[in-house]
C-alpha cells in the first residue's frame, strides 16, 4: 500500500472526524434534539466518541508496520483525553454552550470502552495469523 493510500484509508477519516467534532462545538446554543429519554446529550457524546476512537486506534494502528496494540492503545487513549478536554474547554468560547466536566467523562468513557474491544480484537487477530 502507498503512502497516499495508507493516509487516505487510515489518517484522513480520523482528521476529518476531528474536523467534524470541532465544528459541532462551533455551533452557537446547540442543544440536544427533544428526546424523551433520560441523558440523551451524554449518550450523543458517549457514541460520539467511541466512533471517534475507533478512527483513531486505526490510525495510530497503521503508522508502521510494527507498532504495537499497546502502543496504539496508549497513544488512543491520551489523544481522545487531550482532545475531549480541549473540546470542552473551546465550548466556553461559543455563545450558548458552556463547558462540562461530566461531558469529558463521558467522552472519554465511550473512547476507552471502544479502545478496549479494539485493544482485545486486534491482540486476537495478531495472535491468530502469528
Amino acid at each position: 500500500m502507498t503512502g497516499a493510500s495508507r493516509f487516505l484509508k487510515y489518517h484522513l477519516p480520523v482528521i476529518l472526524y476531528a474536523g467534524l467534532v470541532i465544528a459541532l462545538s462551533s455551533i452557537p446554543n446547540l442543544s440536544p434534539a427533544p428526546l424523551k429519554i433520560l441523558a440523551a446529550d451524554k449518550i450523543a457524546h458517549f457514541i460520539e466518541y467511541g466512533v471517534f476512537s475507533f478512527l483513531t486506534f486505526r490510525s495510530f494502528s497503521n503508522f508502521g508496520r510494527n507498532i504495537s496494540v499497546n502502543r496504539a492503545f496508549l497513544f488512543s487513549i491520551i489523544f481522545m483525553c487531550i482532545f475531549a478536554s480541549f473540546d470542552e474547554y473551546y465550548q466556553r468560547f461559543i455563545p450558548g454552550r458552556d463547558f462540562d466536566v461530566l461531558d469529558i467523562l463521558t467522552d472519554i468513557a465511550g473512547a476507552v470502552l471502544v479502545l478496549i474491544f479494539m485493544r482485545i480484537r486486534t491482540n486476537r487477530n495478531r495472535n491468530a495469523v502469528g
